[in-house]
């Protein structure tokens, strides 16, 4: 489980550049951060570069934290601008390095397929203009109500259900037009 926001170091102590309170609330943001991207950027090798430039971002910025927002919101805004930078550079062609999945009960033919799955969407979303790519994974994947992932992105609630909106319908246009994501939707479907 997550902590919450009640275990950050205060404001006052990330303000005055008290070096344990930037490290305590780097340790707590760390995984966080990691899952952030991973659902941003999708399995690809440099995932452990972007996680390491979001850090250091954070460590940056969170002097300058005001707190108008909560920590995490604070964070996850630094961390979908490393994302951004990272949409761009890897070529369309470059093959995606695939992380194994942590083990579970699920069967492996299930998880190599949900693995392709994943890889295709992530193929689909790189399609996308920046913006709307971060209100698919901010409020699909993540699970944000469009008023928070705007807050996270600096824009208003209506221009994020906008871009939002154009994302569902081109993701579900690509989608559908993919023979593999049409017999895996039937297969478990049955």
């Amino acid at each position: 489980m997550r902590p919450t926001d009640g275990q950050m170091p205060s404001v006052d102590a990330l303000r005055s550049g008290d070096r344990r309170a930037l490290e305590t609330a780097l340790r707590e943001l760390q995984p966080d951060v990691r899952r952030w991207l991973h659902r941003m950027l999708g399995p690809r090798p440099d995932l452990d570069d972007a996680n390491q430039d979001a850090l250091v971002a954070l460590a940056k910025a969170l002097p300058t934290f005001e707190g108008r927002s909560s920590v995490r919101t604070f964070a996850r805004r630094i961390t979908v601008r490393v994302a951004y930078r990272y949409f761009g550079k890897r070529k369309k062609q470059e093959a995606l390095a695939l992380v194994p999945p942590p083990p579970d009960e699920i069967d492996p033919e299930s998880r190599a397929m949900d693995r392709e799955a994943l890889r295709r969407l992530h193929r689909c979303l790189e399609d996308l203009p920046p913006n709307r790519r971060m209100a698919f994974l901010l409020c699909c994947v993540e699970g944000l109500e469009p008023r928070e992932a705007a807050e996270v992105e600096g824009c208003s609630p209506n221009a994020m259900r906008t871009r939002l909106s154009h994302a569902r319908a081109a993701v579900a246009e690509r989608l559908a037009s993919d023979p593999y994501m049409k017999a895996l939707a039937q297969r478990r479907g049955r």
